[in-house]
């Protein structure tokens, strides 16, 4: 911004949002109209998500009354997401604000934009190619459930943000437009991954846990993916995000989630992933939470539990289907006997098919004779 008075109009607009009073914030934007093209986009948009942030949705219709156009939203609608406040975050949904979405060249006016990590602040959008490769990697979505820190880039001009968020009712006003259909597929799954990530950092170091993030970010874990099982919302991403959650090290009740809410998830990551298949106290602590899958899928559970010489969780597995056929049998039989269990031996010898098989005969060739008498 070359013009002084554009810039004392921008400061005073920027103090107007920051003061909270809404006559003084509209009057302050509206201001801004006639010399909208004077303003810098990263100005721009700095006043843009100052409102979503802090202010009221007659406030930011004003800020687009004044603006033509801005060169990026996303980090709007997640502040207003953060903040919940609802009335914004629906306005912003209603004119197409994408989460997820890129900065564009404005149209209205001519400006030279700095690099688009700028407005991003580095993270990962739609188009990123990387876009759920690492779970861990910041995403828009990520930024809905975090508080403000105080962090050099969280604002695009100075101050910072001094704005009180509430993880609940942020929860609960991400899942009640979730329900309502108001995030596509990709969005839709980015958010339940921000929120499960969230829930894993909160339990990640021992003697630090944030018991009430986590259990907040878990019950709306748990809200959308009923969304997905009952609803159909999101898409095929779920599940590779719930697996990734299963790492070494990972709190034994993230793995619980997975495993209460896609079992089969977890048993596919421990036909994959050496590491688990060692860790026999997780996966045995995890039996209760799992139910029948394929049958190579259950025939490593049934071969890990039985190196272990996990009796009680093998007895657990006794009525699964698809689970004592004779390869998987055979190879938790020598997985027993190699490691000197020889009761989950015999208990497995005892259920391998062809010993059903010979008792079966036998009682018929009884009940035959029987009948000859």
């Amino acid at each position: 911004m070359a013009d002084t008075g554009t810039e004392k109009l921008v400061a005073q607009a920027r103090e107007a949002l920051m003061g909270g009073s809404e006559p003084d914030a509209v009057a302050s934007l509206l201001a801004l109209a006639p010399v909208y093209a004077e303003v810098a986009p990263v100005q721009a948009v700095d006043l843009l998500e100052r409102a979503c942030a802090m202010s009221t949705l007659t406030v930011v219709e004003a800020a687009y009354e004044a603006f033509p156009e801005f060169v990026y939203e996303s980090w709007a609608l997640a502040l207003a997401l953060r903040c919940a406040n609802e009335p914004v975050a629906r306005y912003l949904l209603d004119r197409g604000v994408d989460l997820l979405g890129s900065v564009h060249q404005p149209t209205t006016f001519r400006a030279l934009l700095p690099h688009e990590g700028t407005f991003t602040r580095f993270d990962l959008t739609r188009q990123s190619p990387t876009l759920f490769v690492n779970p861990m990697d910041p995403t828009v979505s990520t930024e809905v459930f975090e508080p403000f820190r105080g962090r050099a880039n969280e604002s695009l001009a100075k101050p910072a943000y001094s704005v009180s968020t509430d993880l609940e009712a942020t929860c609960e006003l991400v899942a009640r437009l979730a329900h309502e259909g108001l995030f596509d597929a990709v969005v839709f799954d980015d958010l339940l991954r921000a929120a499960l990530v969230r829930a894993w950092h909160a339990l990640r170091h021992e003697g630090q846990h944030d018991e009430q993030t986590a259990e907040t970010c878990l019950a709306f874990g748990t809200r959308m993916l009923e969304m997905y099982y009952m609803r159909g919302q999101g898409d095929h991403m779920v599940s590779q995000i719930l697996g990734s959650l299963i790492v070494p090290k990972a709190s034994p009740r993230i793995v619980t989630f997975v495993c209460d809410h896609a079992p089969d998830v977890f048993l596919e990551r421990l036909s994959s992933l050496s590491w688990l298949r060692r860790d026999v106290d997780l996966v045995a602590a995890m039996v209760p939470h799992l139910s029948p899958s394929t049958e190579e899928r259950n025939g490593q559970l049934l071969t890990v539990l039985a190196a272990d010489g996990r009796m009680t969780e093998l007895e657990q597995l006794a009525d699964w289907d698809r689970t004592f056929t004779e390869p998987n049998v055979d190879e938790a039989i020598q997985a027993a006997s190699a490691a000197g269990h020889a009761e989950s031996a015999a208990w497995l010898l005892a259920r391998h098919p062809r010993r059903t098989a010979d008792r079966t005969s036998v009682s018929a060739a009884d009940d035959l004779d029987d009948l000859l008498l």
